[in-house]
């Protein structure tokens, strides 16, 4: 190919065709095609070409001008000296003898005033026009969007390492979106839906963006997490190291600056279905990150917090009978946390009746802590 292959072996190619390759000649373009496949196709279709030659007239093809401007071209790529040109066919004719006795004067007649090309000229004509084929056909994909590269979790977690080396942990039912070209210098940008922890490697002069549908979050290198479900009202961003610039896409708003540590939260739509700024908070849940790193830590935690912790990391169901058990505290640590086996010890450790299960729902009840 003209782009693709640029170092081509088109002179053994051509000799190739013409029939004029030498044995060790034909064993270098052998080792050329055998080193990557799609070399091949491109020998196949050379190939192809040449066969049709045999049914239609080199001059239906290929005008002189056409031919001598190929082999121009490939004149220089040729090893050796150049094949002469053909020189034409010739008779010589005696005139007959004259009495001085002077010997008689030969007439030339050429037979073939505008002799065929060699074969080895026709095939790097021929050639040449394949590798303009695959060259509009490059040409053609160059102008063509390229679609994005879409990364789906499906119902497990899954890592996904981008090309300028940063990593990003998707969460279940997640997807990511980047351009195909993405470390090309066009700036690194990805659209989330759903959930994710972000690392990203640090680059000040190309910014680091991710989009959601109501949201960007811009970086240059840092470590943060982006929670933007669909089918929920607000996004959050939490960050662990770094700083991250968090704004509405939908207004003009100046992004918040958000440092370690701190909770960005923002609704999707106000009461009116207008923008609403960017809410900070001094600090982010402790387990923000429970889904990527499987541990749950309660300190003192009030059931409130334990339920909606589950909820948001689980999307776990749980409801309570009596509204004085959200007050009731809780304090422990669980890896490779199991939504029901976190709920069985909270309800011994706070005096609390557990029924219901995960397909239905569970239900706290009971008189609790008080």
């Amino acid at each position: 190919m003209l782009h693709s292959e640029p170092e081509a072996p088109w002179d053994l190619l051509a000799k190739h065709l013409a029939g004029e390759a030498a044995p060790d000649e034909l064993e270098q373009l052998r080792t050329w095609v055998a080193a990557d496949p799609k070399r091949l196709g491109l020998l196949t279709d050379a190939t192809r070409a040449w066969e049709r030659t045999g049914a239609v007239p080199v001059a239906d093809l290929f005008s002189a001008a056409d031919v001598e401007a190929a082999w121009q071209r490939f004149r220089p790529k040729m090893t050796g000296p150049a094949p002469a040109a053909e020189p034409p066919l010739r008779v010589v004719r005696a005139a007959p003898a004259v009495e001085t006795g002077a010997a008689p004067e030969a007439k030339v007649i050429p037979l073939r005033p505008n002799p065929l090309p060699s074969l080895l000229r026709i095939a790097a004509t021929i050639l040449l026009l394949i590798g303009a084929v695959y060259a509009m056909q490059n040409y053609r994909r160059e102008l063509l969007p390229t679609p994005p590269v879409a990364v789906s979790a499906g119902p497990q977690k899954r890592l996904v390492a981008l090309p300028d080396g940063s990593k990003v942990w998707l969460n279940k039912h997640s997807t990511l979106e980047y351009a195909a070209d993405f470390s090309g210098g066009s700036g690194r940008e990805v659209t989330l839906t759903g959930e994710a922890f972000f690392e990203v490697q640090k680059d000040p002069e190309n910014p680091f963006t991710v989009l959601s549908a109501a949201s960007r979050t811009r970086v240059l290198g840092t470590s943060f997490n982006v929670r933007a479900y669909a089918a929920e009202d607000s996004v959050e961003v939490s960050v662990v190291t770094g700083k991250v610039a968090f704004a509405s896409r939908s207004s003009h708003q100046d992004s918040v600056l958000l440092t370690p540590g701190m909770r960005g939260v923002l609704l999707t739509a106000g009461p009116t279905n207008t923008p609403v700024p960017v809410r900070q908070t001094a600090s982010a849940d402790a387990n923000f990150r429970a889904w990527q790193t499987d541990e749950l830590a309660f300190d003192n935690a009030t059931l409130a917090h334990v339920i909606r912790t589950l909820r948001t990391t689980f999307g776990t169901t749980i409801t309570v009978a009596d509204k004085s058990l959200l007050k009731c505290r809780f304090t422990g640590t669980f890896r490779q946390p199991d939504p029901i086996q976190v709920l069985q010890v909270v309800s011994v450790a706070t005096n609390a009746t557990l029924s219901g299960d995960a397909a239905d729902g569970f239900i706290l009840g009971g008189q609790g802590c008080e």
